[in-house]
């Protein structure tokens, strides 16, 4: 592995972004051994938005909390076959309310309970779509699940090398093995939004006699993809990514590889639509990269709540235009797109009210 040089080296560990604040995302995916034979894997979503609100055609939405969400499984470690799936939406960005005739973001949940009994193999996300993408689901819940169903198999196949390796089991009741990714957007200027997404995968090894927390660790692998998007095309200008895998036996000898040459022909692209299917096309399957994958699948749909933060100086736009022209203004509410998830579906409870409200803007 090859360490970047020069100013790169600093910059790759120092978070080479910059600007306002805007938003950030957290995924969380967990492991931990419930019984002798079951796994109780745990993952979380959430958005935190820290700047400005959104107007919408039911509500203006704040800065905080916008989306806390959670899915846990029981499953064989062996056949990674769910057993049961549990679903908690404690903060959604659209509660019931008269103007979404009673319909929010949770109502499509129970379509998970679908999926009991699936194990968690390469079919999986595909049978996840059919049964929750686009206007059946949850976007921020898919998203979560998506993760979920690449990190199980990646910790399943660590540990039984570690255990195969060592005999030892892994205590009852104890984590060992947390997915962490982080999508944090902010304001570089008024033309272009930097965003960096980094993963990090830990695994910990169980307690023996002696042993110091750091002698634990089975293995950090990090990706830290860093990049700045323009705000009219919002085309990739600059891309970094950063990838190192250490133990507790190579803590201090581990370099970062730089994967930034290997993805260069994503810059000049659009980051919205198509980035997954140009992302595919440049890792072709390929196991070394897999961790490079799931960091930058991460990067579109995170990018869009971060986008969301940038609502106010757009409604504060609109508002001096209108003022200049002597019109009302007219402040445009944004959502997801058609057929994005079920609250956004074509003929849904929001997309009638959007519609009234510009009927009677006019």
């Amino acid at each position: 592995m090859s360490s970047p040089t020069g100013s790169e080296s600093g910059r790759s560990e120092r978070f080479p972004v910059a600007g306002l604040p805007l938003h950030t995302r957290s995924l969380t995916v967990s492991v931990k051994r419930s019984s002798p034979d079951k796994w109780l894997v745990r993952g979380d979503v959430i958005d935190l938005r820290k700047n400005g609100f959104v107007p919408t055609s039911y509500d203006v939405q704040p800065s905080g909390i916008i989306h806390s969400m959670n899915i846990e499984l029981d499953l064989d470690p062996e056949s990674l076959r769910m057993e049961a799936i549990r679903v908690d939406q404690p903060f959604v960005a659209v509660e019931p309310s008269e103007s979404t005739k009673g319909e929010c973001c949770r109502d499509p949940a129970p379509r998970l309970l679908d999926l009991i009994g699936e194990c968690l193999d390469d079919d999986f996300q595909k049978k996840l779509g059919g049964v929750f993408a686009g206007p059946l689901g949850c976007s921020h819940l898919l998203t979560l699940f998506q993760l979920m169903a690449s990190t199980v198999p990646r910790a399943a196949e660590l540990e039984r090398a570690r255990f195969a390796r060592d005999g030892t089991e892994q205590a009852l009741g104890n984590r060992f093995y947390r997915r962490a990714v982080f999508v944090d957007g902010l304001q570089a200027s008024a033309d272009v939004t930097d965003v960096s997404v980094q993963l990090a995968d830990t695994m910990t090894r169980p307690l023996g006699p002696g042993m110091s927390a750091v002698s634990r660790l089975e293995l950090s692998h990090e990706v830290k993809t860093f990049s700045s998007i323009t705000r009219k095309r919002f085309e990739i200008e600059r891309l970094a990514i950063r990838e190192r895998k250490r133990s507790a036996e190579t803590l201090i000898t581990s370099e970062w590889d730089d994967h930034s040459g290997h993805f260069a022909e994503l810059v000049g692209t659009p980051l919205i639509p198509g980035l997954a299917k140009r992302i595919f096309t440049l890792t072709k399957g390929d196991p070394a990269l897999r961790a490079v994958e799931d960091n930058l699948l991460m990067f579109a749909p995170g990018f869009v709540q971060v986008l969301a933060a940038l609502m106010e100086a757009y409604s504060e736009e609109r508002a001096r235009e209108a003022a200049d022209s002597g019109s009302a203004p007219d402040i445009s509410s944004i959502g997801g797109n058609t057929d994005s998830c079920y609250m956004w579906r074509r003929g849904g409870a929001i997309e009638k009210a959007r519609f009234d409200s510009k009927v009677e803007q006019t």
